[in-house]
């Protein structure tokens, strides 16, 4: 009897995937059919073929939420490049991945109540306060449009963490969610490479600056539209796959692992990312720190020995960058980001409360910007202080429960005995967290879903064995 009723539900199931589905290419052909004559310079042939391909992506990200996730994975770091909408209309791949696999998680939501919901934790918690503290800044915000615009951006965001905390609450499909950012990140590192020996094929974003001698350095940014997003996106990647390597059981994981590892950390490096080399340092010391008592030492002894047979041979323009991190006063984009926070900390005299409202920073910032800052960079280049003087005391509030999540989480890690999935997702974690002194990573959507990964591996239904 209730095999019948199972297959009775899967058959309506599959009829009502089948008439939402029809209903969808409906709507993408009248959809295309109106943009190819609305003046949006979009060709019939283009508005079918780009609808086309949103319908299929939003009818998987629709009826299979691990395979939107993993598409979206795919596609994200495409945000900016694989464009579906006409020039003057873009959209793109993952805006479509990303709002049906939302849906997709609604609806399951509305369908299971309780049981399609993430456990409640203060990491969540603290995600959600911010996006409060975003939507209650549009009353007193600078610039109320890019406000609501930036908070709605956010709530898209903090729905998203809340899926994947659910969805990885269960520590194989945790795994292959970072797996998967692991392997796009080691493709990545294919295209960072193809942009470093070949620029002339005009692949991605390249950015260029230039150093104290004549001489132009070259920073391949992938699809990214810059290469310090990219280093943060490599870095995280990279801490996780070593890691996965330092608690390997196996010579055939660890070959895996570590060769991930080496290849994601080269690509950090050719970034030429100061924030990223940091990040990556400090992820390093923490995976150091939390390796079990037999490896610790070996990993202390192969780092010191791997750094003095490397650090002669080290690029100059390696060594270079690295040394500008203690001398800030005499570089001009460290003192801008130093002399940006010392502005941020005046203007909080004044927004301290309230705030600017979410995306308002630069229309207040002018009048603070110190003697030495560029005055062509108004937007915040950190996001600890930024977010309190946009979004006020709420904000600030935010930061402090979000925090007080990531403790709490790493407790909960270190209580499991710091199995290498949790090991794994708090370094990205960390890493990315001390990225966001130097970058504002409000939008960047790999540090919300290494959170969520953090809030569903340390939850109790997420506890994973030791590993």
């Amino acid at each position: 009897m209730a095999t019948m009723q199972i297959t009775e539900t899967s058959g309506r199931t599959r009829r009502v995937g089948a008439v939402a589905l029809g209903a969808a290419v409906l709507l993408a052909a009248a959809a295309a059919a109106i943009a190819s004559v609305s003046g949006l310079h979009w060709t019939s042939t283009d508005a079918v073929l780009s609808a086309t391909a949103a319908v299929g992506l939003a009818a998987v990200a629709l009826f299979s939420t691990e395979a939107g996730l993993v598409l979206l994975i795919l596609a994200i770091p495409l945000f900016d490049a694989a464009t579906l909408g006409p020039s003057t209309a873009p959209f793109t791949a993952a805006h479509v991945l990303l709002g049906a696999t939302i849906l997709g998680w609604i609806a399951r939501v509305v369908r299971d109540r309780r049981d399609a919901l993430p456990e409640p934790s203060a990491i969540l918690g603290g995600l959600g306060l911010l996006v409060v503290a975003g939507l209650t800044s549009v009353v007193v915000s600078l610039a109320p449009s890019t406000t609501a615009f930036s908070s709605v951006r956010l709530f898209a965001f903090f729905l998203l963490a809340a899926l994947v905390a659910r969805y990885a609450e269960e520590p194989h499909r945790a795994r292959r969610i970072v797996y998967a950012l692991v392997a796009v990140a080691v493709a990545l590192v294919g295209v960072e490479l193809l942009q470093y020996v070949a620029p002339g094929l005009g692949i991605g974003t390249i950015a260029t600056q230039g150093l104290e001698s004549t001489e132009l350095l070259m920073r391949p940014a992938a699809f990214f539209l810059d290469p310090n997003f990219l280093a943060g996106y490599l870095s995280a990647a990279s801490l996780v796959a070593i890691a996965f390597f330092v608690r390997s059981r196996r010579v055939r994981e660890a070959i895996i692992w570590g060769a991930a590892g080496a290849i994601t950390g080269f690509g950090t490096v050719l970034t030429f990312s100061r924030s990223g080399w940091v990040g990556l340092a400090v992820g390093l010391l923490l995976i150091v720190a939390t390796a079990p008592r037999d490896r610790r030492r070996l990993l202390v002894v192969t780092a010191l020995v791997l750094a003095i047979v490397a650090v002669p041979f080290l690029p100059s323009t390696v060594t270079d960058r690295v040394t500008s991190l203690f001398k800030p006063q005499t570089v001009t984009s460290l003192s801008t980001r130093y002399l940006m926070g010392v502005s941020s900390i005046e203007m909080l005299d004044e927004y301290w409360f309230s705030g600017t409202g979410l995306g308002a920073f630069e229309l207040a910032y002018p009048p603070y910007r110190q003697p030495g800052a560029l005055p062509r960079i108004l937007h915040p280049h950190q996001l600890p202080l930024a977010i309190w003087v946009e979004t006020g005391l709420l904000g600030l509030l935010a930061e402090l429960v979000l925090l007080a999540g990531i403790v709490i989480a790493w407790r909960r890690i270190a209580k499991q005995g710091y199995p290498a999935l949790g090991v794994a997702v708090l370094v990205a974690v960390a890493a990315l967290v001390v990225q966001s002194f130097f970058q504002y990573y409000l939008f960047f959507e790999y540090l919300w879903l290494f959170l969520a990964l953090l809030a569903a591996v340390s939850s109790r239904k997420g506890e994973a064995p030791r590993a």
